[in-house]
């Protein structure tokens, strides 16, 4: 019945009962509070040595590979008159570009990034790292619950990987690349809509769709897709964060052999597994094709356990709808949601916080404090009597506020998604 504590997706969905994250028997709040010691251990013991950013995906093109600031109109005008032909190929072509060739010079974003914390812009230490990654759940027991669920409650196994995922985030750059937000992903990916955020599931999780028939691997560079797979993935997780999850849904529908891109798959469910292993309560894969058979084969093996289980191939609206109520199922799909995507363009007025430095100051002082807070009193609960519930006061306001803290930071450290500019 179950991998990993994982409950079989279709089992879940026809139950009809919202997984819960907050129910834990003793044997799962001694792992969590065991986690919490060796991540809080490791946080003091790397304290002064901070990860180094080198494989940063948002300064991996254009503008920012170039050290260009978009604050200097002069460079940045010579930089594109240098790289005409290059920006003008839609294959190599940013968001960025097409507003620069457009003629809208206006910044969307600040030129300067800042990162959280005050850490050197080439650098971040693990522990403010750790927090930032926790401002996409509602408490930073959910960020280690994901990994202690993912991996059969294996304390090693969850420090582990939440060690790495951490130091993937800092080298690859996460913060930054949300900061710039879709400004540095390929336009045309963006403007397709190749993967959008539409109408919620049966437990009113966001549902996220993958349009297949849209992947077009010759009218992109390889390396965009990196890059938008991270970004897209941040920002599901961003969209999920009020309830905690969303479903993530492949759709099929008129695809044809020149739409499989393996390792655009490969690195969507990887990186799925390394960052978000319970981020989505489901992946649907939906499709009816003899074409497909021999493609899941190849997805299966490259999911994890847990997140295999997590996964149902759905072959009519009929049976989506065990998932996502017809209502909320696009029209394409066979549903009743009439949705008609159009990409909106990043402005400075939909970033306007971004601007704001006092703001962000005063923000920021209230979420490092927060941080403080719960810091201390998730210290004083591992030290503490083993019968003490993990969600017991003085933790649970603490927990509370910090949620508040980074919900209130949050419009100050990345651009707004184009679903937010509407």
């Amino acid at each position: 019945m179950t991998v990993s504590g994982i409950i079989d997706v279709l089992e879940h969905y026809k139950s009809g009962a919202k997984q819960a994250d907050d129910g834990l028997d003793g044997p799962q709040s001694a792992a969590l509070r065991e986690l919490w010691g060796r991540l809080l251990a490791h946080m003091d013991a790397t304290a002064d040595a901070p990860i180094a950013v080198d494989s940063s995906l948002a300064r991996s093109g254009g503008l920012a590979a170039a050290g260009v600031s978009a604050d200097d109109a002069g460079a940045v005008d010579e930089w594109y008159r240098a790289n005409k032909s290059h920006v003008e190929d839609a294959r190599f072509q940013s968001v960025q570009d097409r507003l620069h060739l457009d003629g809208a010079r206006e910044q969307a974003v600040p030129a300067a990034f800042r990162p959280l914390f005050g850490d050197a812009a080439d650098s971040r230490r693990f522990a403010h790292a750790f927090w930032q990654a926790c401002m996409r759940l509602r408490s930073p027991d959910a960020y280690l619950l994901s990994f202690l669920r993912a991996h059969e409650w294996k304390v090693d196994v969850a420090f582990a990987r939440i060690v790495a995922s951490v130091v993937q985030r800092v080298r690859e750059e996460v913060d930054r690349l949300m900061w710039a937000g879709d400004l540095g992903i390929n336009h045309g990916l963006m403007q397709k809509g190749l993967l959008v955020q539409v109408g919620t599931d049966q437990f009113g999780h966001p549902v996220v769709v993958v349009h297949v028939r849209l992947n077009m691997a010759r009218e992109r560079c390889d390396g965009d897709i990196k890059k938008f797979s991270a970004y897209m993935l941040e920002k599901g997780a961003l969209q999920a964060r009020a309830t905690g999850r969303a479903m993530l849904v492949y759709n099929f529908t008129d695809f044809k052999l020149e739409n499989v891109d393996t390792g655009f798959s490969k690195t969507i469910i990887t990186r799925i597994g390394e960052l978000y292993p319970q981020t989505f309560s489901g992946t649907l894969l939906f499709v009816n094709s003899w074409l497909f058979s021999g493609i899941w084969k190849i997805l299966r093996g490259w999911m994890e356990p847990a997140i295999a289980k997590r996964t149902a191939i759905v072959k009519d609206t009929d049976a989506l709808t065990t998932f996502v109520a017809r209502d909320q199922i696009i029209a394409e799909m066979g549903g009743d949601l009439k949705f008609t995507y159009t990409y909106v363009y990043p402005t400075r007025a939909a970033n306007a916080a971004m601007f704001d430095a006092a703001g962000r100051a005063a923000a920021e002082d209230v979420f490092v404090k927060a941080v403080a807070a719960f810091d201390a009193a998730t210290r004083a609960w591992v030290a503490g009597p083993a019968e003490t519930a993990h969600d017991a006061p003085p933790r649970a306001a603490a927990t509370a506020a910090l949620d508040a803290a980074a919900a209130a930071l949050d419009p100050y450290m990345r651009a707004r998604f184009p679903e937010e500019r509407v």
